[in-house]
């Protein structure tokens, strides 16, 4: 591999460490306060929505400069985030709307961040070093993600309580993003500086394969939103609170998912990729299912296990056929357009799915619009593996006919 996709999995697994200390914890840290599941599908939600927003604004800057400078300015974002949440501290339970505030910051830096790190994938990589890349990226990615929670959980014992070991830990964090910050600028990959246009980029009426990656994008958020609103603070509750407890079973379900990682990547093909990505579906609806309705320490360990699992059988083929259809585009066009226009799709089913939460506490029940909202959601995998099996069969059988 090349010095920059060395730099590149290096970014993603600090980020991975960073975050895996820092993010489920801001979660667990803010819902102490607020107490909502509601108000935290919110936070969510503004969060994610400011995304495509500043996908853009990245990606016109990077016409012009290099995308470690736009790396960097994403993660001084999350810094500021970071050093907003360590000021206010105790004022989230008495002004809510200072959560949303956070999520502002934070959607800001992880628009930045997602955007330039997404690209320089595409970017930097080949298709003969593709495999291997993801592949390293994701065994790398997945040590770290077994790191970050048990090193979260010795600096939550060691400090007086929970609150201080959080914030001790954002305290950390501030310095290991910083330190990315200068390393990403090492990473000299100069965007295309053709222009591109996200709205046309947008649209797939006359181009059957782009329309199938959007659509792959679109379905795959709805689930996803569950893994980035609720299902961390459905586990945390399931362990009566107790931040300790939470970091350990973080730590082991990332080991089961490096495990899983490395598994996939030695064994899965071009034939058998699909049936990897169908079994991978399947077992992460029922996940997150099982996780409400047993909201339970079983619960939780029986989602924590199959999500680690399953993941890797579900998301390594769907960034696969995604990479490599963007790579067609690559040689005739500014692929930033098309990057922005496939994150735009994901980040707008996210919304939707965390909107969809929200509306039903607002109509339904206490006691019932978890179950309604999360089995409803969970069976996106299903759904879109359905959608891309039809789409793979129509495929092939047009390329056989074309060979006749």
């Amino acid at each position: 591999m090349t010095k920059k996709e060395k730099l590149c999995i290096l970014c993603n697994a600090l980020y991975t460490l960073a975050s895996g200390m820092s993010a489920v914890f801001m979660n667990v840290f803010l819902y102490t306060y607020t107490g909502s599941l509601s108000v935290m599908a919110i936070y969510t939600c503004i969060r994610i929505a400011m995304f495509p927003i500043c996908f853009t604004i990245a990606g016109k800057m990077a016409r012009k400069i290099h995308y470690g400078i736009t790396l960097s300015i994403g993660l001084m974002f999350l810094v500021v985030q970071l050093l907003f949440v360590l000021t206010c501290n105790e004022l989230f339970g008495i002004y809510h709307y200072y959560v949303y505030i956070v999520a502002l910051f934070y959607g800001i830096g992880e628009g930045f961040y997602y955007l330039s790190l997404n690209t320089l994938h595409q970017l930097v990589t080949t298709p003969q070093t593709r495999n291997t890349f993801l592949g390293l990226g994701g065994v790398l990615n997945n040590i770290a993600s077994v790191v970050a929670p048990l090193m979260a959980t010795f600096i939550i014992d060691v400090s007086m309580d929970d609150m201080n070991g959080y914030i001790n830990i954002f305290k950390i964090v501030v310095v290991v993003f910083i330190f990315m910050a200068v390393i990403a600028l090492l990473i000299n990959e100069r965007g295309n500086s053709t222009e591109f246009s996200v709205l046309k980029c947008l649209s797939f009426q006359k181009d059957p394969q782009w329309k199938y990656v959007l659509m792959t994008y679109f379905i795959y958020g709805f689930r996803d939103s569950l893994v980035l609103a609720l299902s961390g603070l459905l586990v945390y509750n399931a362990t009566n609170g107790s931040g300790s407890l939470y970091g350990k079973l973080l730590a082991c379900f990332a080991f089961l998912t490096i495990l899983s990682y490395m598994f996939v990547s030695k064994t899965m093909l071009r034939t058998n990729r699909m049936k990897y990505y169908t079994l991978g579906a399947i077992f992460l609806s029922t996940a997150t299912i099982v996780l409400v309705v047993f909201p339970n320490i079983y619960g939780a360990i029986y989602y924590g296990v199959v999500n680690a699992i399953a993941s890797a059988f579900y998301s390594t083929p769907l960034s696969l056929i995604s990479m490599n259809a963007l790579n067609d585009y690559d040689k005739q066009e500014n692929i930033v357009g098309r990057v922005i226009a496939r994150e735009t799709y994901l980040s707008v089913s996210r919304c939707i799915g965390m909107l969809f939460i929200v509306l039903c506490h607002s109509l339904l029940p206490e006691n019932v619009y978890l179950y309604v909202s999360v089995i409803t959601l969970s069976l996106s995998p299903i759904v879109l593996v359905i959608y891309s099996n039809l789409y793979h069969k129509k495929r092939d059988a047009m390329k056989s006919l074309n060979q006749l």
